[in-house]
């Protein structure tokens, strides 16, 4: 089994391009709230109410689509409802962190440290502006599945690689709860808390939070699309699927998760040139910023990741350090998920 931590948003690795176009020109109410809320206007309460009501049921019709999928052979009900949206949040972070990516190399973005780091504060701060229930479920599933990840790796006895150009999973599931609390540490004290994170570090996790947003905004500010720009085209391409795969088209459409950064990153920003995000079969999980074919890759493959994390693991606590005795009480929901 190979570690999220390397494989998850890796950018050298050569992955093949797929240039079979997906047919759907319509994002729906989700995708305009997101663009609204991006932008910076609020939404009214009664329009907000809509588009949560909107998202429950695309949860729901997409809990009953994939409701046969073999991996999910023995979840309850609600634990399929509840892997859907652990799924959509990892997968709409993974692609906020690779488009943090193509902003950095196609806008001449300025790194003054880790890149990964950089694109991970991106990820963050996108759905902390954006500021609904939803887009705080995506973070604090994205979270969890960086801790669940380090339980696996544990499990597995998966050497650490402190040379990696990726922080550590834990590392990297504290920073996003540390932007979080940093954003409003009124609503996310509770998680921050739940996590373990002292108040000292929550109280300079105000400051962190500060300095990244005050930087992305700063940078990005010169490439803000004025009202009277086009929108550069963003294609969206689900590539061929065999095996089980063709069980996780169904999902990622009707989630939208593609279409959903693709109408962001068209709406907000001015590129130089038209990008692609698209899925397809890598051979192994990953996803990635591919400088040549200017596109953003997220493999089939990692949807299966996220899949056997919540299967193995969702019945620890999911904001908590786990010590041996009880991460060894779960092997037979990790063996079972495999």
């Amino acid at each position: 089994m190979i570690p999220v931590a390397v494989i998850r948003a890796r950018g050298s690795a050569s992955l093949e391009s797929v240039r079979s176009p997906m047919r759907r020109n319509r994002c729906g109410a989700v995708c305009t709230a997101l663009l609204i809320t991006c932008l910076g206007f609020a939404i009214p309460a009664a329009a907000q109410s809509l588009i949560e009501d909107e998202l429950e049921q695309r949860v729901v019709e997409t809990t009953a689509l994939i409701a046969d999928y073999p991996r999910l052979a023995g979840l309850s009900d609600e634990e399929k409802r509840k892997l859907v949206e652990f799924v959509t949040g990892n997968m709409l972070f993974v692609f906020g962190h690779e488009s943090g990516h193509a902003l950095i190399s196609e806008l001449g973005i300025p790194v003054i440290g880790r890149e990964e780091d950089g694109a991970d504060s991106f990820s963050t701060l996108m759905a902390l502006k954006i500021g609904d229930r939803y887009a705080d479920s995506v973070l604090m599933n994205a979270a969890t599945g960086w801790f669940y990840s380090d339980r696996r790796n544990r499990q597995d006895h998966v050497k650490m690689v402190f040379y990696d150009e990726h922080g550590i999973d834990l590392q990297r599931a504290y920073n996003i709860v540390c932007l979080m609390v940093g954003a409003n540490p009124k609503k996310f004290g509770d998680l921050a808390d739940m996590a373990g994170i002292p108040d000292e570090r929550q109280g300079t996790c105000q400051g962190d939070y500060s300095n990244a947003s005050w930087s992305w905004d700063k940078v990005l500010k010169p490439h803000l699309r004025k009202p009277d720009q086009p929108k550069t085209e963003i294609k969206v391409i689900y590539g061929p699927a065999d095996g089980e795969a063709p069980y996780l088209v169904p999902f990622l459409k009707h989630m939208r998760i593609l279409e959903t950064v693709a109408a962001m990153l068209s709406d907000k920003y001015a590129w130089p040139k038209p990008i692609t995000l698209q899925m397809q079969k890598c051979g192994e999980p990953g996803a990635r910023w591919d400088l040549t074919t200017k596109a953003v890759i997220g493999c089939y493959e990692i949807v299966h990741e996220f899949t056997f994390l919540y299967r193995a693991y969702r019945k620890t606590q999911a904001f908590a350090m786990v010590d041996d005795e009880t991460l060894e009480a779960t092997r037979t929901f990790h063996a079972a998920a495999e």
